[in-house]
């Protein structure tokens, strides 16, 4: 199965338009797909008392984190969707990756103590991400950082990432050109 994290909270963006891109050429495909988006889902990215109580035992009392986790132990191919703010990705996300990926499921640990894939096995990841300025300024957090230290830890395998850069200020064809490369991709998942 293919899911979507999408994290924004403007329809208007074009952040929407990417998952509305998508969405749309899935649908042609007749893949089959789910999107978790945050926003609409109402799913709160901080980690509250009751959750870090039983965090260490793999458990969170956040039943839409839960379902979230549920959801990717069944995915095959994980596309996330949203902006880039202030150099890194949203709050949203990164209370998502907090939250949902939890030892004894997302994550073990080996005998040497390092973290290493439990029973999430995504075969690919792809982030598309937006944002004001040029994609090399974020390079080092969205392709080395990120990839290395977070994502391989938990079974997010050959991760990928597209920018549409300078996406309200730059030329149009920025934004058709990025939304053309969505649909490519989409096409051939």
């Amino acid at each position: 199965m293919i899911t979507i994290v999408y994290s924004h909270p403007y329809d208007g963006s074009f952040n929407h338009a990417v998952l509305e891109t998508l969405t749309s050429r899935l649908e042609k495909e007749n893949k089959e797909y789910t999107v978790l988006n945050l926003y609409a889902d109402g799913f709160n990215p901080a980690v509250e008392a009751a959750s870090l109580k039983v965090y260490s035992q793999g458990k969170t009392a956040d039943a839409l984190a839960q379902k979230y986790l549920d959801t990717l132990v069944k995915t095959d191919c994980l596309i996330f969707v949203f902006p880039v703010w202030w150099g890194m990705m949203p709050a949203m996300v990164a209370g998502f990756l907090d939250k949902v990926l939890l030892v004894d499921t997302a994550y073990k640990y080996d005998t040497d103590g390092h973290l290493v894939p439990d029973k999430i096995n995504i075969s690919r990841t792809i982030m598309f991400t937006t944002s004001q300025d040029h994609t090399s300024y974020f390079a080092p957090f969205f392709s080395d950082y990120l990839p290395e230290h977070v994502y391989r830890a938990v079974g997010f395998d050959n991760p990928e990432w597209y920018n549409c850069a300078q996406t309200a200020h730059g030329p149009e064809e920025n934004r058709t050109e990025f939304l053309r490369l969505v649909n490519k991709i989409a096409r051939e998942l």
